[in-house]
């Protein structure tokens, strides 16, 4: 954005909300209501412009958050692109194993649903994203790949202690995200 005329006063925009289908069809009127929509000022961000873009924000009824543009990008890296691989993930490993047993997408319910859901995104777009932040994506994919190595060395081990330490932090900072949202 920063390369844009100097006539135009840029501001990058983010809505962190959204839905795995696009096009009019899927349209929901209250998409952006109470959600954080990050503002990153750019070299050519004026204080009229970023005044507008917050106006635009509060118009559709979301809460303008301002960050710094890589402050940005390591955060949605964890919280937004990693979600989408880990359930990428998920679909081509479950695809995968029932290409041999057809009984996987017979038992296949709520869980991998809801945690297959991002895996439905446009990949057109989704590849687009990761490509464009692939350092803070690399960083975000190292530490859900050390989660995972801890959980399979502590079911590995046969520690039950060690298993029900690291579910309870992942159930510990689950609830720390919903009282957040609150």
């Amino acid at each position: 954005m920063d390369s844009l005329p100097p006539s135009l006063g840029a501001v990058a925009g983010h809505p962190m909300c959204g839905k795995e289908v696009a096009g009019l069809i899927h349209a929901e009127a209250s998409l952006y209501h109470g959600a954080r929509f990050v503002l990153c000022r750019t070299a050519r961000t004026t204080p009229a412009a970023l005044d507008a873009a917050q106006q635009v924000v509060s118009a559709v009824g979301a809460q303008a958050l301002l960050m710094e543009p890589d402050h940005h990008d390591r955060v949605a890296a964890a919280i937004s692109h990693l979600p989408y691989l880990l359930s990428a993930a998920l679909a081509l490993s479950a695809g995968e194993r029932a290409d041999g047993d057809s009984a996987v997408w017979e038992l296949a319910s709520s869980g991998f649903r809801d945690t297959s859901r991002l895996a439905g995104s446009d990949p057109v777009m989704m590849a687009d994203i990761l490509l464009a932040n692939q350092d803070a994506i690399h960083e975000a994919l190292a530490e859900a790949q050390g989660a995972l190595d801890r959980l399979r060395n502590s079911i590995q081990g046969g520690d039950p202690q060690a298993i029900l330490a690291l579910l309870s932090g992942a159930q510990h900072f689950r609830r720390e995200w919903e009282d957040a949202r609150r």
